[in-house]
């Protein structure tokens, strides 16, 4: 839209080409957990841990002795966020101000219902494994992470036995794990995805009550930095000079 001559609210939508029955929602979005960096995915190299994932994501993955990530269920909400710090600067003599831009502090909030299998605690932490010590942690599937871990620690302080850890004192998270997010249309077809490297897990809740049929877990996450993935992508859907003064 090169001015407003062209609106038309009685006539036209104001984004051109939106297609019935194609939209993105919760249903279509995926949540998984793996390593702490996606170089440990790519021999090292940030940019080729990138290069695969984006490739598993779109040849729909590979042999499960490379799987990559493990896929996190049963969640009930996602809020994922990003806090930017600003500095404001006045001056005397005049009324306007200057900004001056700080860090940028990225949260993650994952509500969960526990119904069978890993905790929340133990599917976030699913690629991490230690073979020597008093605590012997398996890997819940095969990754490629584990084995190109910066920190192979052994864990000391027991997070937990088999699949329910609730011991978010333990040792074990003192060290950092990554979250893929991936989105797909309602035709399956890729919208994008990110990595959220360096996660830790500063709050963790279980709940139930007596009149409860549920169990409850949360988790707040801070992650160090959101890297994006690429995979193929929609077209996005718009109208030729969708954007005003173009």
């Amino acid at each position: 839209m090169s001015d407003f001559s062209s609106w038309a609210p009685y006539e036209k939508f104001v984004q051109d080409g939106m297609v019935d029955g194609k939209f993105l929602n919760a249903g279509f979005t995926l949540l998984c957990a793996g390593p702490p960096r996606l170089a440990a995915l790519g021999g090292g190299n940030t940019a080729t841990g990138t290069a695969a994932l984006g490739t598993a994501l779109t040849a729909g993955g590979g042999a499960a002795a490379d799987q990559l990530v493990y896929p996190i269920g049963v969640i009930q909400n996602v809020n994922l966020s990003h806090n930017r710090q600003f500095n404001r600067v006045f001056e005397v003599g005049s009324e306007r101000s200057y900004f001056i831009s700080g860090r940028t502090i990225g949260q993650l909030a994952i509500s969960r219902i526990l119904y069978h299998g890993p905790s929340l605690l133990r599917v976030l932490m699913a690629y991490y494994s230690d073979k020597i010590g008093a605590t012997t942690l398996p890997a819940l599937f095969p990754n490629a992470g584990v084995e190109a871990l910066a920190n192979p620690h052994d864990v000391i302080i027991p997070p937990g036995y088999d699949y329910l850890f609730l011991n978010l004192a333990s040792d074990l998270f003192n060290q950092p794990m990554g979250l893929l997010m991936y989105v797909r249309d309602s035709n399956q077809e890729t919208y994008g995805a990110v990595y959220l490297e360096g996660c830790y897990i500063p709050n963790h809740t279980w709940a139930t009550d007596a009149q409860g049929v549920l169990i409850q877990e949360s988790a707040a996450i801070q992650f160090e930095r959101a890297v994006p993935v690429s995979v193929t992508n929609l077209t996005i859907i718009g109208g030729v000079g969708g954007v005003l003064g173009a």
